[in-house]
């Protein structure tokens, strides 16, 4: 009589325990998508690798095409080489007097240029060089050459810099057979090297038309400007076209003035910078073509130091002071994800490797990070 009784809370028993099992199984997957949702688009710590050689702010990264060699420029005068698979240090460059700001590495992987704001007060009515032409594999010196003084007296867009400095270059270009090279100084002029022709040089400035040089277009045909002597109030910023300062285009930007401008590599996009000279964090995404503002993205805190385009003009990257790296979709405006190194330090340079399969950035706690976004881009 009682083995049925026994049977029964056999019975329940398992019954029980099958239902905490599933009660259990089914919380962790809710607690799994809460976390997932809240995660989304949120910041990212782990870095995959952390490259040390540099003594102060690592302010520019530069990858050649293939992928094989990483170039970096620091407040420490360095241009390091790195060979961006094993990350070891390669070679380095310590001809500057001054902090290097930008560094290109020539399609043709020939030669690397240095941009910095040195200042030989030996040579006046001159910046003694400012720009270092490199052998790319050796970081040997093949030319150095220089600017007129910042005859505008102005910081272009970068105005915490020594104003002691007679001028300075902050973007350098490159064009596409690697046989000219181009750079914007502080004081907003254009000039342009022959590489292959002696070294020749051609001084585009734009005093006549009151116009400030903020970017090149990648085929060298045009250049966008903003007003020289602009005001809070002064919003808009113009396409012109190089060699005869035509205004080609007018983008007006409701909100606040443009301080910087970058091309995408297929010219379609102009990434604009906006803000006061204090906080710098808003981009917004024009059309050329049309002239028309296609996204506004506000997801910085502070001051953008960088930006970046994928290969297929497809994705964007930003890093500012508020120690984040912001990876968008340029198509649709929207924000992928955030990485931070979580150290309150500012983050200063920002490239894709040519794979697109990791963001680089340069920081002011003097390293180079490595951040996997395979992920997020191929989901």
């Amino acid at each position: 009589m009682l083995y049925p009784i026994k049977k029964c809370k056999a019975l329940k028993c398992i019954i029980v325990r099958k239902f905490c099992s599933f009660f259990i199984k089914s919380i962790s997957l809710i607690l799994y998508l809460t976390i997932f949702c809240l995660t989304a688009n949120s910041q990212v710590t782990h870095q995959d690798k952390t490259l040390n050689g540099h003594e102060y702010t690592v302010l520019c990264l530069d990858i050649d095409k293939t992928g094989k060699y990483l170039v970096s420029g620091s407040y420490d005068t360095k241009v390091i080489l790195w060979d961006h698979y094993s990350g070891n240090q390669l070679s380095t460059f310590q001809g500057h007097k001054s902090g290097v700001w930008n560094v290109k590495i020539s399609p043709d992987n020939k030669y690397v240029a240095s941009g910095s704001w040195d200042n030989n007060n030996n040579a006046i009515g001159s910046s003694y060089n400012c720009l270092n032409i490199l052998d790319l594999k050796s970081l040997r010196l093949i030319k150095s050459l220089s600017v007129e003084p910042d005859r505008y007296n102005t910081l272009a867009m970068i105005p915490e810099l020594d104003r002691s400095s007679a001028n300075g270059i902050y973007k350098i270009f490159i064009n596409t057979e690697g046989s000219k090279v181009a750079a914007i100084t502080r004081g907003g002029d254009l000039f342009i090297w022959d590489i292959r022709n002696d070294f020749n040089r051609s001084l585009y400035n734009f005093k006549d038309t009151e116009h400030e040089l903020l970017s090149l277009s990648p085929d060298w045909n045009y250049v966008v400007c903003c007003e020289r002597k602009r005001t809070m109030a002064d919003t808009s910023f113009y396409l012109l076209k190089l060699g005869t300062n035509e205004v080609i285009a007018n983008f007006d930007n409701p909100k606040r003035s443009v301080i910087g401008a970058y091309f995408s590599s297929d010219s379609k996009h102009i990434v604009s910078i906006s803000g006061d000279r204090i906080k710098r964090n808003e981009i917004d995404i024009w059309d050329v073509q049309t002239q028309e503002l296609l996204f506004t993205l506000n997801r910085h805190s502070n001051v953008i130091r960088s930006i970046a385009f994928s290969n297929n003009d497809q994705y964007m990257a930003s890093a500012g002071e508020d120690n984040l790296v912001n990876l968008w979709n340029i198509q649709t405006g929207k924000l992928i994800v955030s990485f931070s190194e979580n150290n309150e330090k500012e983050l200063t340079a920002v490239i894709f490797t040519p794979d697109q399969k990791y963001l680089i950035s340069g920081s002011q706690d003097k390293t180079i990070k490595y951040w996997n976004i395979e992920e997020w881009i191929y989901d």
